[in-house]
């Protein structure tokens, strides 16, 4: 009931018992989640970031991350937390209430680097216990993620908000590259350096390793689309492999369906939900 509403049937009741009726203002959530001074109410690990520091292995034990792939974790001001779970990024809608939290089924990229076992095990691992969090506590620099026993499963240390860069009017360099199933990542040639920028007028362009090409799309808040490609017919002969590589990129380029951005670092999707391109804006 509002603020209104309560108001009416405080008068009401003061005309039936001639008696004063004090009015007061509710809020849901519990005793760490306040009112903000707008009346709203205020999510506790809403635009905090936090790095992976130790995580409860398939054996119980309490492990580190493996070196240079801790997970990172990024809570937004609507319901969702994104992040980057040691190579792939991946996103999902959370609730709290009070010291309880629910984190929905993550949906992420999916490409690996060859031969990288150990990482694919970390990251469904980290996966798999975002989603059975139940409660939560954070002191000082750190936050302990605990399933339905209580047993904690995650624990992670403060870290600054990346500050995503905007998708439009930014150079993106190609770090990586799927063979399309997504089952394989390749870096690209020596020597070359594949380049994308959105430009606001609806064309995006850049360097496919040889030749420069262009496009019409369409994007939306995580969705994108590329219309017809046109390119230059230049023929490269050096460094070896580069008009292959520049086939692969611009087929897989036709084929984007979404993206996501976190902090300087660009993943381009598929329509089946699988990362094809990986970009960054460090060229």
């Amino acid at each position: 009931m509002g603020r209104e509403g309560q108001n009416i049937l405080a008068k009401t009741a003061f005309l039936i018992i001639v008696a004063a009726c004090i009015v007061s203002v509710a809020w849901t959530g519990g005793p760490d989640t306040p009112p903000d001074g707008t009346g709203r109410v205020t999510e506790p690990l809403s635009g905090t970031a936090w790095n992976l520091v130790a995580f409860r292995a398939d054996n119980g034990s309490v492990v580190a991350p493996l070196h240079g792939t801790a997970p990172l974790i990024v809570f937004g001001e609507s319901g969702t937390l994104t992040g980057s779970a040691g190579c792939n990024l991946y996103s999902a809608s959370y609730r709290i209430n009070g010291s309880t939290i629910a984190v929905e089924p993550v949906v992420a990229t999916a490409a690996y680097p060859v031969d990288e076992q150990e990482l694919v095990q970390q990251e469904n691992r980290y996966r798999k216990l975002l989603v059975a969090a139940a409660s939560y506590r954070v002191e000082d620099d750190r936050l302990t993620i605990s399933g339905p026993s209580g047993r904690e499963m995650l624990t992670f240390a403060r870290a600054e908000q990346p500050e995503s860069v905007p998708l439009l009017a930014t150079e993106w360099h190609l770090t990586r590259y799927t063979n399309g199933s997504g089952s394989t990542v390749a870096s690209p040639v020596p020597g070359t350096d594949i380049t994308l920028v959105f430009d606001d007028d609806g064309t995006l362009s850049g360097s496919a390793g040889c030749n420069a090409y262009s496009a019409p799309y369409r994007v939306n808040e995580t969705g994108i689309g590329v219309e017809r490609i046109i390119a230059t017919k230049a023929s490269c002969a050096e460094p070896a492999g580069v008009m292959e590589q520049e086939r692969a990129y611009l087929d897989l380029l036709r084929s984007s369906a979404g993206y996501r951005i976190v902090g300087d670092n660009l993943a381009v999707i598929d329509g089946n939900g699988r990362a094809i391109l990986f970009y960054t804006t460090q060229g």
